[in-house]
């Protein structure tokens, strides 16, 4: 068979054009559950935060977020509404650390986060910022959603974080 065979032309053609298109195939791929992927989820949710960008901060939680830096016994901050409402200025005006301390994903398909969490208000004088309020340990608890990691439970609240640790099994 030769190289003027209209259909070698037309497999070869083929599978050079597959080729070619591979790498895109491959890079649609969809995103997987992994901690590499929930990392690059908190580092988007950071970086939200700090740009001020309340709307691009909300699209990371769950319609049924509870968010609390505080003993919540009223639940007044779950539902993604009412944390938005309530800390939509926070975020418009603080910046935010997040340091994982550890990381567990779990066997439900959520993601459980230990870390230190640090709100930062501004101005900075002498690259040291006005206040900083340090909660150790905090917990963020995550669930892969619509093709990506979503935040539906966070706590500053230091013994609302230890039991959620404890019933974690992450003490």
């Amino acid at each position: 068979m030769d190289a003027t065979n209209p259909r070698r032309r037309l497999v070869i053609g083929a599978t050079v054009l597959v080729i070619a298109k591979w790498p895109s195939v491959c890079a649609g791929a969809p995103p997987q559950a992994t901690e590499a992927s929930l990392r690059e989820a908190m580092r988007k949710y950071v970086v939200a935060w700090n740009r001020h960008d309340v709307q691009a901060w909300s699209s990371i939680l769950t319609d049924d977020i509870w968010y609390t830096e505080t003993t919540d016994f009223y639940e007044r901050l779950k539902g993604k509404k009412g944390v938005v409402l309530f800390f939509k200025d926070v975020v418009k005006t603080t910046d935010l650390e997040w340091e994982v301390i550890r990381l567990r994903l779990m066997p439900d398909g959520t993601a459980t986060v230990v870390l230190r969490h640090v709100s930062l208000v501004p101005p900075k004088v002498d690259g040291k910022y006005k206040l900083t309020f340090e909660s150790v340990p905090s917990v963020a608890r995550w669930r892969f959603e619509r093709g990506g990691w979503k935040m539906f439970f966070f706590t500053t609240h230091k013994g609302t974080a230890l039991d959620a640790m404890k019933k974690d099994g992450m003490e």
